[in-house]
């Protein structure tokens, strides 16, 4: 059972990584439009992120080595592969289907494998929370989701393929108990060596041919608010609650994107949509325990 000063720390980095993570799929869709890759927008994360925390590393230089290996896998989960699938995806997708698809996928995964494979404990009222969860974010997407081409459902498999990477990263950064900032500074530096070379190799002139403008404005964006203090939160609220728990913050990312939506582009939200928002915040009472721990410190007295 976590105490109150432990879930609340862990709620509150939860939800700071959810605010990030909400707009990052429509900052990142704007970046496209824009004519920036891909390619371009995973170099300016990692080049950012990468360099910002190499110290980290080197002051730790033994534990480092130890977790190299561990750090590469983690690597797959929320790196290079992670980034370039989701921003891939974007071009085929709207932003819309990957803050639906992405986050419901992910805490589904993250729900099984902290089950089967970490031995958590799920309780029927956790289980309640994610039931109505994806009821929320399937109430979300409907609009959205109801007319898919061929095109579009390529988008949405990788949005999957995104929730899988991301639910072995939480699976994994919690089985071996790393900490946060290592486990942060890890993704970005070891996907900076990794994939700078080879990126620069096929693309010499695209970071030159942007203005610097475009380069501050994405390298804070990809570098320092979502590589860098969202995974780092995401990471503090997974070691304080448990996988399963801090996976929940993800279903945050639906409701957080409308909104940003409504203020950015002027989009309306439809009663549907308010409906799954809803839903969503209901499933995150369930999941997180707060509702059950509600009645225990208040019960209620039987008629």
């Amino acid at each position: 059972m976590l105490n109150k000063q432990t879930l609340f720390y862990g709620i509150a980095f939860g939800l700071l990584a959810s605010f990030i993570w909400g707009g990052w799929p429509v900052f990142s869709k704007m970046a496209t439009l824009q004519q920036i890759t891909p390619w371009d927008i995973t170099a300016i994360r990692f080049i950012v992120a990468g360099l910002i925390l190499l110290p980290i590393l080197l002051m730790r230089l033994p534990q480092t080595k130890t977790l190299l290996i561990k750090g590469i896998f983690l690597s797959i989960g929320a790196g290079v592969p992670y980034v370039l699938m989701a921003t891939i995806g974007l071009t085929y997708a709207p932003s819309a289907h990957f803050g639906i698809i992405a986050p419901s996928t992910m805490l589904l995964f993250t729900t099984l494998g902290s089950i089967f494979l970490i031995g958590e404990s799920i309780t029927k009222l956790r289980l309640l929370g994610v039931a109505c969860i994806f009821f929320g974010v399937i109430i979300v997407g409907a609009n959205s989701l109801s007319s898919i081409s061929g095109v579009t459902l390529q988008g949405d498999l990788m949005f999957v393929g995104c929730g899988l990477l991301w639910s072995s990263y939480t699976l994994l950064c919690k089985y071996w108990n790393i900490d946060a900032w290592m486990a942060t500074a890890l993704v970005s530096v070891i996907s900076l060596a990794l994939y700078l070379p080879g990126y620069l190799y096929l693309f010499p002139n695209n970071l030159s041919a942007m203005s610097l403008t475009t380069l501050l404005q994405q390298g804070m964006i990809q570098g320092v608010m979502t590589a860098i203090l969202a995974l780092y939160f995401y990471s503090k609220a997974v070691n304080l609650l448990g996988s399963s728990k801090g996976s929940v913050f993800a279903a945050l990312v639906p409701p957080i994107s409308l909104f940003l939506a409504v203020m950015l582009l002027q989009e309306r939200i439809t009663w549907a949509e308010q409906l799954g928002i809803v839903s969503v915040s209901i499933g995150i009472l369930f999941a997180l325990g707060l509702i059950k721990q509600r009645a225990i410190n208040n019960p209620s007295h039987s008629s």
